[in-house]
């Protein structure tokens, strides 16, 4: 499943190339393809060389600062790089302590017990631990040892800073020194750290407090932590603003704070629109399979559950309520969408989900979603927001849908009044929430199933006080919301979600 990212790349492209913007927040929601785009974007880049880490996979225990495996992460991803450990450049008075404490051999078993930790694989940085080792060596031998005393008490000095904004020590200048190598060769390095919003507030917080510290210390310039042209956080702001509420309290200014994580103003990706133009052709890959019958959703016309599964998932992408990663469950084969009974009343009354098709249709819908809460919620945020209805429906239809949903008590008892005469008008009513809804039933031969079919027609609405409300101005979801919380429709649903 593929999306077109061009329109994106240029909004993102323009951003980057905001003079003097060196700290990006890249916010997004959850699911939303944040990961993918930016791998897409940074791939085979001409200007750009990206360094993509994701403290989410790190195993951190309690004790540990995570900013220091976020160094170690920076410097395996840079030894992947195949860069030119002649040219790396570290002071000496970093230098020596390492060596003359932990001696050489034991720096790079260091490194090498760090790699479960950060994911990290030996295969592609072993080159670049030899050559690193290699390089240690041929500076050891090199070094003055007649400064011994002076460099242990600077060890001691050192070593009571871990983890100081203020430490730079043999690592950091590691990356440093690897980081402007690659901006000799006249490409910009970016410093992605991904997935920011997911790991636990406490390192968040730390993350984030060291990147403004540095800037802070760094007053008359612009430069980056490690030396990074730019550093980009990626997450969803509305997390953050949220995680940040819970520490500090609701009356903590969280724009005073956030600002400092980025330069001139937050990126916000939305990938809704391009979903909007590619949902038609995307629908022609959802097969539902009906057990005697298979149909694409691109091709239904009067098949009901397909047209109600359609409109709202159409919806979902149009106000951005529904992720990439849920959509891949749609989008990749055929979905059962099987007869079931839903009802049974004595030995002869029973109802399907085919003669409810809005049952079907909201099953295979809270499947996707895997919480029946999270559908309804995201259904709410659609109430009195501008629906755009697709071609082969009506808002008429669907609140034609919910009012047979919604009595399935009297299915078989209305049904079987229904009018036997042709112009003879019989009228039921019903009630949803606030709304009283008034509906006549009438009779059509379904040539799929060679069966009579119930047709439900609304004609009038009105409010808690009698109002007539015009069909075509009620929010079909609103009475859809009224449908799930208020009444029994519930106790039809399959709730039995197995694992996508």
């Amino acid at each position: 499943m593929e999306f077109e990212l061009e329109i994106p790349k240029k909004q993102f492209k323009d951003h980057l190339e905001i003079p003097n913007n060196q700290r990006i927040i890249f916010s997004g929601a959850f699911g939303t393809g944040k990961t993918y785009f930016l791998d897409k974007f940074f791939k085979n880049q001409i200007k750009y060389e990206a360094i993509h880490i994701y403290p989410v996979n790190y195993s951190v225990a309690s004790n540990e600062d995570i900013f220091e495996l976020i160094k170690y992460d920076v410097l395996f991803k840079l030894l992947e790089k195949g860069l030119d450990f002649e040219q790396v450049e570290i002071d000496k008075r970093t230098f020596l302590p390492f060596f003359l404490n932990n001696h050489a051999t034991e720096i790079i078993p260091f490194l090498l017990g760090v790699i479960p930790k950060v994911g990290a694989s030996l295969k592609d940085i072993a080159n670049g631990l030899i050559e690193l080792n290699k390089k240690f060596e041929k500076e050891f031998k090199e070094a003055n040892l007649t400064e011994h005393d002076k460099i242990i008490a600077y060890l001691k000095e050192f070593s009571g800073k871990k983890g100081s904004i203020l430490e730079e020590d043999l690592y950091t200048q590691l990356i440093c020194s690897l980081v402007n190598q690659i901006q000799e060769k006249g490409k910009e390095i970016v410093l992605i750290i991904d997935d920011l919003d997911r790991i636990d507030p406490e390192h968040i917080f730390r993350i984030m407090n060291v990147l403004a510290a540095h800037v802070d210390i760094k007053k008359d310039s612009d430069q980056n932590k490690f030396d990074f042209d730019k550093i980009i956080l990626v997450c969803d702001i509305e997390n953050i603003r949220k995680i940040f509420s819970n520490r500090y309290g609701a009356d903590v200014d969280f724009s005073g704070y956030i600002d400092k994580f980025y330069s001139r103003s937050i990126f916000h990706y939305d990938l809704s629109g391009e979903m909007t133009k590619s949902v038609n052709k995307l629908f022609h890959t959802v097969v539902l399979d009906y057990g005697n019958k298979k149909m694409s959703l691109g091709e239904v016309r009067k098949d009901v559950a397909g047209a109600i599964i359609k409109q709202i998932l159409h919806s979902f992408i149009q106000y951005d309520l529904i992720s990439i990663r849920v959509l891949k469950r749609i989008f990749s084969g055929t979905q059962s969408l099987k007869e079931r009974y839903v009802w049974r009343e004595g030995k002869y009354d029973a109802i399907s989900n085919n003669d409810i098709e809005l049952v079907k249709a909201v099953d295979f819908l809270i499947f996707l979603f895997q919480d029946y809460k999270l559908f309804v919620e995201k259904c709410k945020v659609l109430i009195n927001r501008d629906i755009e209805i697709l071609d082969s429906v009506s808002n008429h239809f669907f609140i034609n849908q919910i009012v047979k949903a919604g009595n399935v008590k009297n299915y078989w008892s209305n049904n079987k009044e229904r009018p036997k005469e042709v112009g003879q008008e019989l009228q039921f009513e019903i009630q949803i929430d606030s709304f009283n809804l008034r509906y006549t039933i009438s009779t059509e031969f379904d040539s799929y199933s060679l069966k009579d079919r119930y047709i439900y027609r609304v004609n009038s609405i009105s409010d808690s006080i009698g109002q007539e409300i015009k069909i075509d101005d009620i929010n079909f979801f609103l009475l859809l919301v009224g449908l799930l919380e208020k009444t029994d429709f519930k106790s039809l649903l399959n709730l039995k979600f197995d694992s996508v």
